[in-house]
């Protein structure tokens, strides 16, 4: 369990400046793909823990931590976001995007995984613009 702990410890952090660090440049295409890669991580850690149910394998303690943690960093995202004002955009696009083929997984996005900025009306008017 100590693991899980320090594997959630340490990628926190990371994912965290990297939200902030989009929002800040109004990039909210990106920052809703972390928030969809953080949940795609909870569905991922729901569907395992439903297969080691069923086996008779299932520690639920690790499950129990693993899904709370990633939920606290969804918050914590969520947070941002509102803070920054942009918490209805983010949300409105994790709805949009969330279950397409371009939804990326925690690991992609984490080693920067492609823009989806056709979804992004504020994107695209800002390509138009230059």
């Amino acid at each position: 369990m100590d693991s899980v702990i320090i594997e959630i410890g340490t990628l926190e952090p990371i994912l965290l400046r990297r939200i902030e660090k989009y929002i800040q440049s109004d990039d909210i295409v990106n920052a809703a793909k972390g928030l969809i890669a953080t949940n795609q991580e909870i569905y991922k850690i729901d569907e395992d823990a439903r297969k080691l149910h069923l086996a008779g394998q299932l520690d639920v303690q690790v499950y129990e931590a693993l899904t709370k943690d990633y939920k606290q960093i969804s918050d914590k995202i969520m947070k941002i976001a509102y803070e920054r004002k942009l918490a209805h955009e983010i949300s409105a696009l994790h709805k949009a995007l969330r279950f397409t083929n371009d939804a990326p997984s925690l690991s992609d996005y984490l080693r920067g995984g492609g823009p989806m900025k056709e979804f992004c009306p504020r994107c695209r008017e800002s390509r138009s613009d230059s």
